[in-house]
């Protein structure tokens, strides 16, 4: 067996721990979840704690994949759909108790874990967290999984490259079908609206276009959106959701109809925003562009028509008026040698 063979073997009987739980209390209306996975060297490497007063958090049940825990809880992190205070007490607490100084505790959950020791693992976890809610009757259910490192870098790879795939993909549509994009501004309703954090890809939403360019203002006649010196709003259908990280500018790419495509950069994370109403807005439809383009073209045609007609009778009315001024002096001069 060659080294690198021997290192491969090696790393993949390495195992690593995974610790995956949910907890609710009835009484206080928190939901939370955890994420805890050992390597090899009993160390804690990656550490996830999420405490909500969203029920939602409660639907990641323990057979869950990781993944899908770590990605639950940083996506409610980042559209701020947790109870930062709870969350950070149970955090620090954790952190505190799992130190190798602390009377051994982190060898023991790390036992508890390797030896699929459940009671033992919902004890210890209950111990923590209703230190923290002080709830009798918290109910906790935990999940444990085992991993190999390589597994867990190709599991971290792969959902990296599923998410640069999907924005390729989006990219690739937008260039395939020879789409615009324009700049939209937001539709705000601070009342009725659905939280900006809250926004999911297919959410259909209401944006203005902003009429800052020839182009811009090119679609905006086009579908029939300019009224007097108002713009009025437009269904935009939610096809992407970029940020750099928490904290960060939201990045909102939209489909405003077929090859229109609306793009927008939104700084504040508090903001509601006015959802599509099928019963009093109209969506864009192909078929809608085609309409209007028709409807535009015939218009065109009309009001070219109707000018040159106005441009005739002007300049036929002219050529009357000059030609009966003529005769009338003609007459006059007429008149005069008559009677000299």
């Amino acid at each position: 067996m060659t080294a690198a063979e021997n290192t491969i073997g090696t790393s993949e009987q390495k195992n690593l721990y995974i610790l995956k739980g949910r907890f609710k209390s009835n009484s206080l209306n928190f939901y939370g979840l955890f994420l805890f996975i050992f390597n090899t060297r009993h160390e804690i490497t990656v550490n996830h704690i999420l405490v909500s007063t969203y029920s939602s958090a409660y639907d990641m049940e323990p057979h869950f994949a990781w993944e899908k825990y770590e990605e639950f809880i940083v996506n409610s992190k980042w559209k701020g759909n947790y109870n930062p205070n709870m969350t950070a007490s149970i955090e620090n607490f954790f952190k505190q108790i799992t130190t190798d100084g602390y009377n051994g505790q982190k060898e023991i959950l790390y036992e508890y874990i390797k030896n699929y020791e459940y009671d033992n693992v919902d004890s210890f976890m209950f111990d923590i967290i209703n230190r923290i809610i002080h709830d009798k009757n918290l109910i906790i259910e935990t999940g444990i999984q085992e991993s190999s490192e390589i597994e867990f870098r190709e599991t971290k790879s792969n959902k990296s490259q599923k998410k640069e795939k999907e924005s390729e993909q989006i990219a690739k549509k937008i260039a395939s079908e020879e789409g615009v994009t324009l700049i939209i501004q937001l539709i705000l309703a601070p009342v009725s609206g659905k939280p900006i954090f809250e926004l999911k890809i297919g959410d259909i939403i209401m944006c203005k276009i902003v009429p800052n360019t020839d182009r811009a203002n090119y679609f905006i006649d086009l579908l029939d959106l300019r009224v007097e010196n108002l713009i009025k709003p437009v269904p935009c259908k939610v096809i992407d959701i970029k940020s750099e990280g928490k904290g960060q500018p939201l990045e909102i790419l939209t489909e405003i109809g077929p090859g229109i495509y609306g793009k927008c950069v939104e700084d504040e994370r508090q903001v509601k925003l006015r959802m599509y109403d099928p019963a009093v807005d109209e969506r864009i439809t192909k078929k809608n562009i085609q309409e209007i383009q028709k409807e535009t073209e015939k218009t065109s045609f009309i009001s070219e028509k109707i000018s040159n007609l106005k441009k005739f009778n002007f300049l036929k009315l002219l050529y009357i008026i000059i030609g009966v001024f003529v005769i009338i002096g003609l007459l006059i001069i007429l008149y005069y040698l008559l009677i000299l």
